[in-house]
């Protein structure tokens, strides 16, 4: 492990710390003065360059194509193709971001599944393909076939938004539908089992002599980064594991504006194995609070036993624990607009930006007060979807605390029409769940968001908040294998002396060297707000040398601006450094992400 350089420190911040008592401000001072003493200059690594995918020799009866962010549609896709094989096809499978797009030309059967990121986003590696298809420079494709699976999250307004474009724009291109689209939600699995054998009953009988079981062929397809999982998990979202909480501590200190828990769970007896950069899916209960105010507000009975699910429950249990009740959803309201027929509601929904501040920050019960309307405990069910699971980035390594999966979790709570608002798995967390008590937990995992295979591969953090969970689990990982790459964070909240999110173990981690540089941005210690970009920008030197020499570029955190703020400081960088211009500094990004050396995990 090589020694730590640490980044330069505000001399405020400095100040504080050599003048302050505490322990914690004795070990920054440590660090920080161990790390000066002790740097050394960093190793250069090889410039890595993405292999061109090889050309397709013969031609398949049906590609399967997918574009994934976390690892979703590659499941499923894959699943088509083992359902395609069965049945006597021969199929290829390609990721698109390695697909060649001159041969779609050529294709005569494709299946595509795609997620959507956010708001209409396609996902990062179907990103180049999606500009290429919806540009005029996409060919006639009168002798395609196709069908389309699309993966998304209704709590967005585009929800499936990718999938459709693609739908749409094939169809325009002269394509013919082999089968209707699905445009699945979070609970995918069932409706893409069902897109499948709607698909092979659509599709005629394959030609006589097709092989039963031909090899899938991948056009470079995403590698597992060699530490891979050794057996599938008996646990799933469908049949989640119930997990010990072990330890749950306040990370916050006090008279801070946020509430973030650090809580450890128990996996022993479970089986269930995950990496660094995985998720944990966890299954929330409503807030008692909210249950009580959407009975009070559709004036409907808590007690009434209603059939739900092939099972007999008191409703308020339903509401409790079985349908989403703290957010708002585009096609809640679309069924509530159609039941109520009410006009306001439907002006609501024709006009896009009233229907984004409409849904912004307001529960099922704001519904039910700002719209009351007569109806039933049964009807009230039609509208709601299940509750989905909530995923967190794990915060642990599974090589230092084995039998073991840690969370970093901030307390939503907010103000709304002069009403507290919660969000359900948060506060669920927070407030309900105690020591020893169990919860249904699943391992989610994210493909495209894992360390480099190579240990000697430098890699760049970019974590305010809780966006520094996986990077804990990054270090620690790294740490362990005693892998030779150098780890740098930039890390950012609102005040040091409050929000310093696991203070501590970070600079242990700059004294042993296993944390190369750390940069921290406290945006209200000052009068000027500073945030984690704005110290990208001003390391701009150091972080394109390593880019240039192969890093990996890492952020986490908030999508809506964080993420978007850092990628175009990324871009300044770039542009500064290079001497280029900002289109040179855009491709470089592009290909950055083609290279899966730029990676996100935004929510």
């Amino acid at each position: 492990m090589t020694t730590p350089i640490l980044a330069p420190i505000d001399q405020d911040l400095l100040q504080r710390l050599t003048n302050g008592p505490t322990v914690l401000q004795q070990m920054w001072l440590s660090g920080y003065l161990y790390a000066l003493a002790s740097q050394s200059e960093a190793t250069q690594q090889p410039l890595q360059h993405a292999q061109a995918p090889p050309e397709n020799s013969g031609q398949p009866l049906i590609t399967v194509l997918y574009g994934s962010q976390t690892g979703n549609s590659k499941k499923a896709a894959q699943k088509a193709v083992a359902s395609l094989q069965a049945q006597g096809w021969k199929t290829n499978l390609a990721d698109l971001n390695d697909y060649p797009t001159r041969q779609l030309k050529t294709e005569k059967r494709i299946l595509l599944v795609v997620s959507t990121q956010g708001e209409g986003e396609p996902p990062a590696s179907a990103e180049e393909f999606y500009q290429w298809l919806m540009s005029n420079r996409a060919p006639r494709l009168e002798g395609l076939e196709y069908a389309v699976c699309a993966l998304g999250d209704k709590s967005y307004l585009k929800f499936c938004q990718t999938g459709k474009d693609f739908d749409a724009r094939l169809e325009a291109l002269g394509a013919r539908r082999l089968s209707a689209r699905v445009d699945c939600d979070v609970d995918f699995e069932t409706p893409v089992d069902a897109w499948i054998q709607q698909l092979l009953k659509d599709m005629p009988a394959p030609a006589s002599g097709a092989a039963k079981s031909i090899a899938v062929q991948h056009f470079g397809a995403a590698k597992s980064n060699g530490h891979s999982q050794e057996k599938l998990n008996q646990y799933d979202r469908k049949s989640p594991f119930q997990a010990a909480l072990l330890v749950k501590t306040p990370l916050n200190g006090r008279g801070s504006q946020k509430e973030t828990w650090h809580l450890e769970f128990s996996l022993e007896g479970s089986g269930i194995s995950y990496q660094p950069g995985d998720a944990l899916g966890i299954y929330p209960q409503n807030p008692p609070a909210l249950v009580k105010e959407v009975l009070y507000a559709a004036m409907l009975n808590g007690n009434k036993v209603i059939s739900y699910n092939g099972r007999e429950m008191p409703f308020r249990q339903i509401l409790l624990k079985e349908v989403e009740l703290s957010v708002l959803t585009k096609e809640l309201l679309e069924k509530y607009a159609t039941w109520t027929n009410n006009a306001r509601i439907k002006a609501i929904l024709a006009d896009p930006a009233a229907l984004k501040s409409f849904l912004y920050r307001r529960n099922v019960a704001d519904l039910l007060r700002e719209f009351p309307t007569a109806l039933s405990e049964e009807t009230l069910l039609q509208f709601l979807r299940k509750i989905p699971p909530r995923l967190y980035s794990i915060a642990s390594s599974p090589e230092v605390y084995p039998d073991e999966v840690h969370l970093t979790v901030a307390a939503v709570r907010y103000l709304f029409n002069d009403r507290a608002h919660v969000g359900a798995a948060s506060t669920f967390l927070a407030d309900k769940v105690e020591i020893d008590d169990r919860v249904a937990v699943f391992v989610e995992q994210n493909e495209y968001f894992k360390l480099p295979e190579n240990d000697q591969t430098d890699i760049i953090m970019v974590g305010p908040g809780t966006g520094v969970a996986p990077f804990r689990a990054f270090v620690q990982s790294r740490a362990e294998r005693g892998a030779n790459g150098k780890n740098w964070l930039f890390f950012g909240n609102p005040h040091f002396e409050t929000d310093f999110l696991y203070q501590t173990e970070w600079l242990q981690h700059l004294k042993q060297g296993t944390l190369d540089r750390l940069d921290v941005a406290f945006s209200r210690d000052q009068k000027e707000k500073i945030y984690v970009q704005q110290r990208l920008l001003e390391r701009s030197k150091l972080i394109y040398e390593r880019l240039e020499n192969g890093a990996h570029f890492y952020v986490c955190g908030d999508k809506n601006r964080m993420a978007a703020d850092v990628q175009q400081a990324v871009r300044q960088v770039i542009e500064k450094e290079s001497g280029k211009d900002a289109e040179y500094a855009e491709a470089y990004v592009k290909n950055l992400k083609k290279q899966r050396r730029y990676l996100e995990d935004v929510y």
